[in-house]
């Protein structure tokens, strides 16, 4: 796994982000981290909160705020994953970046050409913040629409932990015999937390889900 900051990380940087933009301003620093002391605090801000705050000091905090609000955007804003998918550790963190904020579960699929090159990425399913319902036909036909030579199936888990569900690991192993029978082969399963990510490739042998013989063994 290749982590990102932790919580701890990156409340420490949020406040030397924070105290960088009001610089010249040490008592209103230390009235905003009273009003908003971690970056989680301020995800939970209201429009109307946020103006409020804003008015307190239109000078300082209108355009400290205007940033913060751009840099939310450009996080959740569409990325391009056109580029190379030689391995988890090129796609893990971009996919981190991807599903940052995200509090719904998303399954999504990243085509591959032969020369492990990404020829299409798209999100297949959005849903609660639990599960997600798809089927192996629905992500082959697109697929095999795309001419893809490979695919990465990767998906997000709202609660922040990327730990393989037993309806995960069946659920792959389900994508990889289905991708081997039409030619597509699966190249990872990632599954996305807060910080960090799993890789099927990584670490296969922990989603090999025994039979019932074994089981009864």
């Amino acid at each position: 796994m290749i982590s990102r900051l932790d919580r701890p990380e990156a409340e420490l940087k949020y406040r030397s982000l924070i105290k960088g933009a009001l610089y010249d301003q040490p008592e209103l620093y230390q009235w905003w981290i009273k009003q908003v002391p971690t970056p989680a605090a301020y995800r939970k801000l209201s429009v109307k909160k946020k103006n409020d705050l804003a008015s307190y000091d239109l000078e300082h905090l209108s355009p400290m705020l205007s940033a913060i609000e751009a840099g939310q955007l450009i996080i959740k804003s569409p990325r391009e994953y056109w580029g190379q998918a030689y391995s988890s550790q090129i796609v893990g963190p971009d996919l981190i970046d991807h599903f940052a904020g995200c509090e719904q579960e998303q399954v999504a699929l990243i085509c591959t050409d032969v020369h492990n090159e990404i020829i299409h990425f798209q999100i297949l399913f959005a849903g609660g913040t639990s599960e997600c319902a798809l089927y192996p036909d629905q992500i082959l036909r697109i697929g095999i629409q795309n001419c893809a030579s490979g695919m990465i199936l990767a998906h997000n888990h709202p609660t922040g932990v990327p730990k393989p569900s037993e309806a995960d690991k069946r659920f792959c192993q389900r994508i990889e015999a289905a991708g081997r029978l039409v030619g597509i082969p699966l190249l990872d399963f990632i599954i996305v937390g807060n910080t960090d990510y799993f890789s099927w490739r990584e670490n296969e042998s922990s989603l090999i889900v025994p039979n019932d013989d074994e089981v009864n063994d």
